[in-house]
């Protein structure tokens, strides 16, 4: 009897002694952190584009990634100014623009009164790779970002670099510290870098360059990848008057890119085709063989952004048939970003994650088409109008100096000279732009800097907003409605076809599961710290995401 208990507890020992090491085991393996973190953004790509070409992509591409990963399904960007260089900052900052300081793409200087675009150095001569009045940097990123931690966080061991046809894109995901921010050189078609890193571009850059990729897919005709004939069955037919086309050339298939590059002289055109996406993968997966990134102990970063979703929509609409060819491409070119990463490094040594900087709001004319709300607001007309009645009330004068992205700029020194109270033409132009069509509503900034919004449309309106940087008053239009400014018209508000966003995680540790639960864009910083074991960017709001791992 005495032998029977010995054996039965030494069983008992032995089986904790083995649950023991496993929990050890399993410590150790989530101990060690990725070698390589790879941050894909696809620009302009809202969540339904995910559902709606379902069915037509290919097994390993976006629904290998799906299938197999973490899916956080209900992932938005909460705030108002939903644009480019806002998105990619909100991303890798872990926080929103009222920390951050990119409030949207371009804005005023209230000191100076000249225009900002968030991420150009227009005083700056010179740009690697070309002669230019435009270079590019992070400076007006007020708050640090993942690479920035990583690099502090390793002593320069990391590597930070980013890579995106869309300069802006690029210096924002890099940060104020990256190794290198790469983007394209419309004159040449070779990708670039700025003097903020560097004055000169590594070798193998050059090397990449003389291999004349460029020229190859500007020699391409960019044809429909299967017959229009019932295949593009999500979109519209190819035929219709909602798109802009290449202008003065046309806009159905088939696209001569030779003709296009004749034409304008340049490579330009390269980035409103899928080739333009391709060539950005190429790349990036050069500059993780050239710069040997996951190659060692400290974990790496790079920040990937497809642009070409952005410049193309822009001439034909998310619901095109060239948009769903430029998606279904784009699956083909994730596909062999993710074999190589695999053969290269092993998808368990990378974490990945793929998301939007923003959504993008259906063509207006098509909506009206549909019997739905919609319209494109003039700004420009507004103003003079608001100009005018302001001049009545108080004196004549130009009493908005500025209008960009739904922010009104009111002149403070002939508010200073005439005595005028802020707070008094804050709401009196705040009241006035509601009477505009497409107009929902207006918050003059005295009101949001002393109130705390809790949700809704005015939080998102408060989470847009900068004291610094922002506007007197800033207005919401109504669903379906994009602003004009000029003959540039864009989208981007607080609605969901804006907000509304993929978020995939895949690789290292990452555990295949679907998340339904609320997910903020601002979560994804502080959820790679968390994994990195790194301190989170120092104005991060977000919360980890503990469900996507083991």
């Amino acid at each position: 009897m005495k032998k029977k208990i010995n054996l039965t507890k030494s069983i008992l020992i032995f089986t904790f002694i083995l649950f023991k090491f496993g929990i050890l085991q399993a410590q150790d393996q989530f101990n060690k952190p990725p070698k390589l973190v790879v941050g894909i953004v696809i620009e302009e790509m809202r969540y339904e584009m995910l559902l709606r070409y379902w069915d037509s992509f290919g097994d390993n591409g976006f629904k290998r990634i799906i299938n197999q990963g973490a899916f956080c399904t209900q992932t938005h960007h909460n705030y108002l100014i939903t644009q480019n260089g806002v998105g990619q900052a909100s991303i890798v900052t872990g926080t929103y623009p009222y920390h951050h300081g990119i409030i949207a793409d371009s804005w005023s200087n209230r000191l100076t009164g000249e225009i900002v675009d968030c991420a150009n150095e227009s005083m700056t001569k010179t740009m690697i790779g070309e002669i230019s009045k435009r270079d590019y940097s992070p400076k007006n990123i007020m708050s640090s970002t993942l690479g920035d931690e990583l690099k502090l966080a390793t002593n320069d061991s990391s590597k930070v670099i980013s890579v995106s046809l869309n300069p802006v894109s690029a210096v924002i995901s890099g940060g104020r510290i990256a190794d290198y921010a790469f983007w394209f050189n419309n004159s040449d078609g070779g990708w670039i870098t700025g003097n903020y890193y560097s004055d000169h571009l590594p070798i193998w850059v050059e090397e990449f360059n003389g291999k004349g990729f460029q020229t190859i897919y500007m020699k391409k005709n960019w044809a429909s990848m299967y017959s229009l004939d019932n295949n593009y069955k999500y979109s519209l037919p190819d035929d219709t008057d909602f798109e802009i086309g290449f202008r003065n050339y046309r806009y159905t298939f088939p696209y001569d890119l030779a003709y296009l590059k004749n034409r304008s002289g340049n490579f330009k055109y390269l980035k409103y085709t899928p080739f333009g996406n391709t060539y950005t993968k190429d790349f990036a997966v050069s500059a993780i063989v050239n710069e040997e990134l996951g190659k060692d102990d400290f974990t790496d970063f790079l920040a990937i952004s497809f642009s070409a979703t952005n410049f193309s929509g822009e001439l034909f609409g998310p619901r095109s048939v060239e948009m769903e060819d430029l998606f279904l491409r784009l699956d083909q070119d994730l596909e062999h970003l993710i074999n190589f990463l695999d053969d290269e490094i092993g998808l368990e040594n990378i974490l990945i994650y793929l998301t939007s900087d923003r959504g993008v709001s259906d063509v207006p004319e098509y909506l009206i088409s549909k019997k739905q709300n919609a319209g494109v607001f003039d700004g420009n007309k507004a103003i003079n109008l608001l100009n005018s009645y302001l001049s009545i009330l108080y004196q004549e004068g130009i009493w908005v100096k500025y209008y960009y992205s739904r922010q009104l700029y009111l002149n403070q020194q002939l508010i200073d000279e005439t005595g005028v109270d802020l707070r008094e033409i804050q709401n009196k132009v705040a009241d006035f732009m509601v009477q505009f069509t497409g107009v929902a509503n207006a918050l003059p900034a005295t009101t949001i800097n002393s109130t705390n919004f809790e949700s809704g449309i005015n939080q998102k309106i408060q989470n847009s907003f900068h004291q610094k940087r922002s506007g007197d008053v800033l207005i919401n239009l109504e669903p379906g409605w994009i602003e004009k400014n000029g003959y540039v018209t864009k989208s981007g508000s607080g609605y969901k076809y804006d907000t509304h966003v993929p978020l995939i995680w895949y690789g290292w540790k990452v555990k295949a599961t679907r998340i339904d639960e609320p997910i903020d864009i601002v979560d994804i910083a502080p959820t790679i710290s968390w994994i990195l074991k790194i301190t989170s960017p120092n104005a991060s709001v977000g919360n980890p995401i503990f469900q996507i791992v083991e």
